[in-house]
């Protein structure tokens, strides 16, 4: 890491005033993802709070310039226009969703302005794969599912796999094609059953019980389930209304989604399975990182929050390691975060990026008992 005398100037300022670097923050914040995007905007602002009080920048802070998208793709895409166009930020931390990231994709490149989404994990391609300016922290479905069958498989014993998506969302069908994928090179694995619902982020969830019946009838001893947040939680109760007991592998299961489908139907989410990024007690770090928000907010984080906070924390990494705070040099030195530099001390432990710009590190796969997750074995 760069000493911090080659930190300070990095942005001119007034004379007498403090030394800053805008950062351009895209999360929604209002509309039907306003929740969320209050945990994720929470994230970003505990970690700029704990960056400005280190030595890390050498005196320099970074000074977040939020911008809401409003939970949709266009929102998304005029959010970055102004920051890009007015905010003169150096690099902007956002969008959540991959349908959102895929769209401002080419904005970023184009502008040659960093984005780095805390949230996106379908596929690199069309998103990270091609340019130079997109990083994503958390696992793509292409480090995610992998591990997360060989781990099921083994503890589950599974045979008769059915699986059910979204086909709405950029995440959820990039999701659903791994898992059959990965289920393909089992050969003793039947995918006995695909279904699929069309549900856009601001409609409400259909009905399920034709996909749901079909699963049922199906024979499966596991369901694979790729969906956002509020199809995750309906697959999830309606699931169990209609006496499908074996157990739900959900792609990136959170615990805001076991609460909420806890409230819907009580005991909903027994032995679900999560194959996701990050849990409260995942690693030492995590623990910390959990104390510290439940102290500052007084309730617990979600995992869209220890995301946003995890990402705030590497691009701050990042810019440490830069000679400027140009976003030129900001994504050089987020592509020298390898394998041979990777980031210790993360909430997700040993962090780095892979050639497309995507973090590695390792995934967890829990089960729920008791509205917990517990370690699958």
């Amino acid at each position: 890491m760069v000493a911090a005398a080659a930190v300070l100037g990095l942005v001119s300022c007034d004379e007498g005033s403090d030394e800053e670097i805008a950062v351009g923050v895209a999360f929604p914040l209002t509309g039907v993802s306003e929740g969320l995007g209050g945990n994720l905007k929470k994230g970003v602002e505990l970690a700029v709070e704990e960056i400005n009080a280190s030595a890390l920048l050498g005196g320099t802070d970074l000074r977040p310039v939020f911008e809401d998208t409003e939970g949709t793709p266009d929102g998304a895409e005029r959010a970055f226009r102004k920051l890009i166009d007015e905010g003169a930020v150096s690099a902007i931390i956002g969008p959540w969703s991959s349908t959102s990231t895929k769209r401002t994709a080419p904005l970023a490149n184009e502008s040659k302005v960093v984005a780095i989404s805390p949230t996106s994990v379908a596929s690199p391609s069309g998103i990270t794969a091609p340019g130079d300016f997109i990083f994503r922290t958390s696992l793509t479905v292409d480090k995610l599912v992998p591990e997360g069958i060989r781990k099921t498989k083994a503890a589950l014993k599974y045979s008769k796999a059915a699986t059910i998506v979204n086909i709405d969302d950029t995440f959820s069908v990039s999701s659903n094609d791994k898992v059959l994928e990965e289920l393909a090179k089992y050969l003793d694995v039947e995918v006995v059953e695909k279904q699929s619902f069309s549900r856009a982020k601001n409609e409400s969830l259909p009905d399920l019980a034709k996909q749901l019946r079909a699963i049922r009838d199906s024979g499966a001893d596991v369901v694979f389930v790729s969906a956002l947040s509020p199809g995750r939680q309906g697959v999830i109760v309606k699931a169990r209304e209609m006496g499908i007991t074996v157990p739900l592998i959900v792609i990136v299961l959170t615990g805001t989604d076991v609460a909420e489908a806890e409230k819907e139907l009580e005991g909903s989410t027994e032995g679900a399975v999560t194959v996701t990024n990050w849990v409260d007690d995942s690693t030492p770090q995590s623990v910390d990182f959990v104390g510290k928000y439940k102290a500052k907010y007084e309730e617990d984080p979600d995992a869209y929050s220890a995301r946003s906070y995890a990402s705030t924390q590497i691009l701050a990494a990042a810019i440490a390691r830069a000679s400027t705070a140009s976003p030129e040099d900001i994504r050089a030195a987020l592509q020298m975060i390898g394998p041979e530099s990777a980031l210790d001390d993360t909430i997700f432990g040993k962090f780095y990026f892979d050639e497309s710009g995507d973090g590695v590190y390792s995934s967890v796969v829990r089960i729920v008992r008791g509205g917990k997750f517990e370690a699958l074995e």
